[in-house]
């Protein structure tokens, strides 16, 4: 399958194919089924995130107790090895310069 540059910003989960369109944080290149799976996982984090939202004022709620919390880190950490793994050599050292994987790439 074809593989061409996508341009990604996580912050805001926009995949862009135009290099000048937008501030981005990462280069990758992918097929078209790489791009749905990526797409599929930045909304599935931006799901989750407004579920840890939800709970994120309560002072005596820690963190990792809420699963939602929970689930926001596991889609946020696939966003990012789905990125290692697509991306350029540039792409993979700044993620790994992240530390973000520590638990494996």
């Amino acid at each position: 399958m074809e593989k061409k540059p996508y341009f990604i910003n996580v912050g805001t989960g926009e995949v862009l194919e135009d290099k000048k369109a937008l501030n981005f944080e990462f280069e990758i290149l992918a097929s078209e089924e790489d791009i749905d799976k990526l797409q599929e996982l930045l909304e599935e984090t931006d799901n989750s995130s407004q579920g840890s939202y939800a709970s994120s004022w309560l002072p005596w709620k820690v963190y990792y107790s809420n699963e939602a919390n929970q689930e926001y880190d596991y889609y946020l950490t696939e966003v990012y090895r789905t990125l290692h793994q697509l991306g350029t050599e540039e792409t993979k050292r700044h993620i790994e310069s992240m530390h973000i994987l520590e638990n494996g790439v």
